[in-house]
């Protein structure tokens, strides 16, 4: 096999791969308008989930306030119906001090139940309104995720055509030269393989000796750059 050949099945490998790599992405990760759509509507059921159970813990909050306020409101009726039976003054300044200390208590209660109510109430809005995705919302997440799978689709399509060329390609490279792009491929990858761009190394950007740049155009030998050590190629004889 000549240089030229070779060089020729080291470029066409890496394409694949880029390629294989590029139809793996399609598949596996979600395009970005699908993400946002994803994340908003995730962000939605958190949000709802959270609403519902703030509701369920006012809930319980609410029933033991309204047991204890139902007591202290009985309390409260006892201590009046004492206050209109003292016999003397010490005593009715013991009833009244008991009473305003349970009055204190009920207020205390009676205020928390009302800003209770009042968040429930504003948390039946919000619940209602999280609950609901608005037909837009939904069309635009379907019509995303419709045009994914579509896309997955035709990547696993095209996935076959890629693996089947490179075992094609490594098939007309032989072992020994599919071992020798292996392992500069596992050393450089993504780029094992780079043009040159004028004179100089198009991943490093290092300039070129001039004899380099002639064995490169020559392709009698494979070189590397001597900087980054990746194998060059001429991109006019490799299109």
């Amino acid at each position: 096999m000549t240089a030229r050949e070779e060089l020729a099945g080291f470029v066409a490998l890496q394409r694949l791969l880029h390629r294989r790599i590029a139809l793996q992405r399609e598949r596996e990760i979600p395009p970005e308008e699908l993400t946002a759509l994803r994340t908003r509507f995730s962000q939605r059921r958190d949000a709802l989930a959270a609403a519902q159970q703030r509701r369920e813990a006012l809930a319980r909050e609410q029933v033991g306030l309204q047991k204890d306020a139902e007591a202290l409101r009985e309390e409260r009726e006892h201590f009046r119906k004492q206050k209109s039976m003292v016999t003397n003054m010490k005593q009715l300044a013991a009833v009244v001090s008991e009473l305003d200390h349970v009055e204190v208590q009920l207020k205390t209660k009676d205020d928390r139940l009302i800003e209770i109510m009042e968040e429930l109430e504003r948390l039946e809005k919000s619940i209602a309104e999280l609950d609901q995705e608005t037909p837009d919302e939904r069309q635009a997440r379907e019509e995303a995720e419709a045009e994914w799978e579509v896309r997955r689709k035709a990547a696993d399509v095209d996935l076959v055509d890629v693996e089947r060329g490179l075992r094609e390609a490594q098939i007309r490279l032989g072992k020994t030269s599919v071992e020798r792009f292996r392992k500069l491929w596992t050393s450089r990858r993504p780029l094992a393989v780079v043009p040159m761009e004028g004179m100089s190394c198009s991943a490093c950007h290092a300039e070129l000796r001039p004899a380099i740049v002639q064995v490169v155009r020559a392709v009698d030998a494979l070189q590397h750059c001597d900087t980054c050590r990746r194998l060059l190629y001429d991109p006019e004889q490799f299109q």
